[in-house]
C-alpha cells in the first residue's frame, strides 16, 4: 500500500469593503441612536409636565370658582335672613295690629247706628274688616253707607298677602257675575291687574265671590258673610281716623 500525500492549505477569510463599511456604520450609529432616545424622552418628560402644569392651574382655577360660588351664597344667605327677618317683623306687626285694633263708624244713612270691626292700613291702603255676617249687597251698601268700597283687589300680590291676613273666615269682596255681559267684573268699575281667568273656582254660574285663605270662590249672593271694605290711604277722612278705638 502506498503512502498518500496529504496536503494542508490554509484558508484565510478576509473582510469585504462592504462588510467593513457596514461594520463601521454599526458602529457610529449606536451613540446617536442613544442620544436620540435621550432627547425623544426628555420631550416626552416636557410634554407630560406641561400637561401636569395645565392639570394644576386648571384645579386651582376650579378651586377659585368653588370659593367663589361658597361666597356668593353665604352672602346670599345672609341677605335672605335678613329679608326674611324684616318680614317676620312686618307680619307680626300688621297681625297685631289686625288682632288689637277696632274701629267704630258712624253710617251717614243710618245716623246713631254704628259699625264694629278691625281695620289695619299696608301701602297705599286700608282694610276694614266688618265682623257682622251679612248678604252680599248689604256688605255693599254698609261700606258705601261710611264713605268706604267693597274690596278691589288690585293685583296677584294684594290678593297673596290678603290671603294671609283672613284665617279662618270668609269675607264678601266687590266681585260679582254680571249676567248681562257674561263676566265676573268689580262692583266699583276700577280697574284690577288680578286676572280672573287664572282664578279656577270662579264657575260662570252667577253669583258673588267672597275671599278666604285659600283663594277666591263664589258663593250665592243671599248667603252671609262678614266684608271687608277699603279705602285709599290718599282718600282717607280724617274724621274716620278720629272714631277708631283701641
Amino acid at each position: 500500500m502506498c503512502d498518500e500525500e496529504i496536503t494542508y492549505t490554509t484558508v484565510k477569510f478576509h473582510k469585504s469593503s462592504d462588510l467593513q463599511n457596514r461594520e463601521r456604520a454599526d458602529d457610529t450609529q449606536g451613540p446617536s441612536e442613544t442620544g436620540h432616545r435621550v432627547f425623544q424622552y426628555s420631550q416626552e418628560k416636557h410634554e407630560l409636565q406641561k400637561i401636569l402644569n395645565n392639570s394644576h392651574q386648571e384645579n386651582s382655577t376650579m378651586q377659585n370658582e368653588s370659593y367663589l360660588i361658597e361666597e356668593m351664597l353665604k352672602n346670599k344667605s345672609i341677605d335672605y335672613n335678613a329679608l326674611k327677618h324684616d318680614l317676620d317683623i312686618l307680619n307680626r306687626t300688621l297681625n297685631r295690629c289686625y288682632q288689637e285694633t277696632k274701629f267704630v263708624l258712624d253710617s251717614k244713612q243710618q245716623r246713631g247706628k254704628q259699625v264694629e270691626g278691625h281695620w289695619f292700613c299696608y301701602g297705599i291702603k286700608c282694610y276694614y274688616f266688618i265682623i257682622d255676617n251679612k248678604r252680599w249687597n248689604e256688605c255693599e251698601q254698609k261700606c258705601r253707607s261710611c264713605s268706604l268700597s267693597l274690596l278691589r283687589i288690585d293685583d296677584d300680590d294684594e290678593l297673596k298677602f290678603l290671603q294671609l291676613q283672613i284665617k279662618p273666615k270668609s269675607y264678601w269682596i266687590g266681585l260679582l257675575y254680571k249676567t248681562t255681559t257674561r263676566k265676573w267684573q268689580w262692583s266699583d268699575g276700577g280697574p284690577s291687574k288680578l286676572n280672573l281667568m287664572t282664578v279656577k273656582s270662579l264657575k260662570e254660574i252667577g253669583g258673588c265671590a267672597y275671599l278666604r285663605f285659600t283663594g277666591i270662590h263664589h258663593d250665592d249672593c243671599g248667603r252671609t258673610h262678614p266684608c271687608i271694605c277699603e279705602k285709599r290711604m290718599d282718600k282717607f277722612p280724617h274724621s274716620v281716623c278720629s272714631k277708631k278705638e283701641k
